[in-house]
Formats: C-alpha cells, sequence, structure tokens
C-alpha cells in the first residue's frame, strides 16, 4: 500500500516527538526541525532512526549513503527532507517489487 506524502511526514514527526522525549529538547518538533544541530540527534541516533523507518515501510533505503552527502556537504537535514528521502525511496522500492510481480 503506497503510503502519502502526509502519511510519511506525520510518521517522522511522531517518531521524532517520541525520541526526543528522552532528550533535552523541548521545542515543538516540526517538518523545519533540524535534526543534528537543532534536535541534538547523534550518529548512533540516525541509524536507530533510520533502522525503524526502514522496519515501519518494510523497505530497504541507503541511509549511509544519505549521512555521507550531508557529512560531505557539512549541513543538517530537516525532517523535511527526510520525509522526501524516504517518500523517493518508498516509490523506488515499490516499482521493484511491482517489477518483481510482473516478470
Amino acid at each position: 500500500m503506497k503510503q502519502s506524502r502526509q502519511e510519511i511526514l506525520d510518521y517522522l514527526l511522531h517518531t521524532m516527538q517520541e525520541l526526543t522525549q528522552d532528550w533535552d529538547y523541548a521545542e515543538p518538533v516540526s517538518p523545519k526541525s533540524l535534526l543534528f544541530t537543532e534536535m541534538g540527534l547523534e550518529s548512533l541516533d540516525a541509524v536507530v532512526l533510520g533502522t525503524a523507518i526502514q522496519e515501519h515501510f518494510q523497505a530497504q533505503m541507503p541511509f549511509a549513503e544519505l549521512l555521507a552527502e550531508i557529512g560531505q556537504q557539512q549541513r543538517d537535514l530537516s525532517i523535511n527532507e527526510l520525509t522526501d528521502f524516504v517518500v523517493t525511496h518508498l516509490g523506488a522500492h515499490a516499482e521493484t517489487v511491482e517489477a518483481g510481480r510482473i516478470q
């Protein structure tokens, strides 16, 4: 079942709100929230988040490449950008699954 961008965003916002309950982050989580500089996400947290997203959507996604890219560019990642990444890779995953069914 294909999920809309809004459903994916809602899932990510909810997940980040749950994660930040254990941190010293008291601000509301929004689509513009920056994961590392603003919310204080650590590299291990990013791995846990990536794993949780893949398990939730039952799809493999290249999180290592995403994190390497933002590290090279020395920039942060917003929840909106993470949503776009998930949407893109879920679309690619759905196409691969569908192609496997056709053959």
